[in-house]
């Protein structure tokens, strides 16, 4: 299993957008996802309660849980586990941090948000963890300023994602209706992005293809299934157990959970395009240095 953690000490920056994006992304290309909600707001694992559709596995949670969760989700057969961490909270960054195995850093393009994110850039050196800045929310109309933000990370040698998010109305609209950017428009502009983006995260932690085996596309929502079973039984032990140390949010509601198994089970993937990870995307090819459309 691979882990990721979105981390940044400052707030409003895209850490959840970019950890319900990714996350999605993953699942679309088969992969049995979870994503791990450590914000005592809970917007991620909000997120996963609401969602009716097919999606990753959410569970809300404390950090001082993670190491549990983490080896829950994995021994359930997850291949990626996205960690979604709150604003100036150095402790739980710092769990998240050496609990992954590769640190994305989201930030604002401009001066002060590279400032902001400083602590962050010293926290993962400290790990020696991989990390790379993610530089999202640029004004269309302001193409230049991803550039030059991208241009001054790289000449004072900060690791930086190779692809920009622009600030899409696809992405603002995830809080709105819940629908990811390739839910709601597959081919779009800001689909492009998130595609781009997680092609390049699989080549940092190694994230093998999931499109050369019939088998794995076959079984992927098996898998996906047994996974919201383990969160849950997971949330509702530590619920009865502990106190509320974690929310339920494993992608559905109570209610209907057992139906909700009963279609991730006999679902086929949704996966019906080119694999997202692990080979070239020919539609982009032609796309800007930066991914920038």
């Amino acid at each position: 299993m691979k882990t990721v953690a979105i981390i940044s000490q400052k707030g409003g920056v895209g850490k959840t957008t970019a950890a319900i994006e990714i996350g999605f992304a993953a699942h679309q290309a088969c992969f049995v996802t979870a994503i791990v909600d450590l914000d005592p707001q809970g917007t991620a694992a909000n997120w996963g309660g609401r969602r009716k559709a097919e999606g990753p596995s959410v569970i809300g949670s404390h950090a001082s849980r993670l190491g549990v969760i983490l080896e829950t989700v994995r021994q359930s057969g997850t291949d990626i586990a996205i960690i979604d961490t709150p604003p100036s909270a150095d402790a739980v960054a710092m769990q998240a941090a050496k609990l992954s195995d590769f640190v994305m850093i989201p930030t604002r393009p401009g001066g002060f948000d590279l400032e902001a994110i400083q602590s962050t850039l010293e926290m993962v050196e400290l790990l020696t963890k991989p990390a790379a800045v993610l530089v999202n929310a640029i004004p269309t109309n302001r193409l230049h300023l991803g550039i030059t933000t991208l241009a001054g990370l790289w000449q004072r040698g900060i690791a930086a994602a190779p692809f920009v998010w622009m600030e899409r109305a696809a992405f603002a609209d995830l809080g709105a209706d819940g629908k990811p950017a390739l839910e709601r428009d597959p081919q779009g502009k800001a689909s492009q992005e998130v595609t781009r983006l997680f092609s390049w995260l699989c080549e940092q932690v190694g994230l093998a293809s999931s499109s050369i085996e019939d088998a794995r596309q076959q079984s992927s929502k098996m898998s996906q299934a047994a996974l919201k079973v383990q969160l849950a039984a997971l949330a509702l032990a530590e619920y009865a157990g502990e106190g509320q140390l974690a929310e339920l949010g494993p992608g559905f509601h109570r209610e209907d959970r057992n139906r909700r198994y009963a279609d991730d089970a006999q679902a086929p993937c949704a996966r019906t395009r080119t694999s997202m990870c692990g080979e070239k995307i020919h539609l982009f090819e032609k796309s800007a240095k930066f991914g920038i459309a």
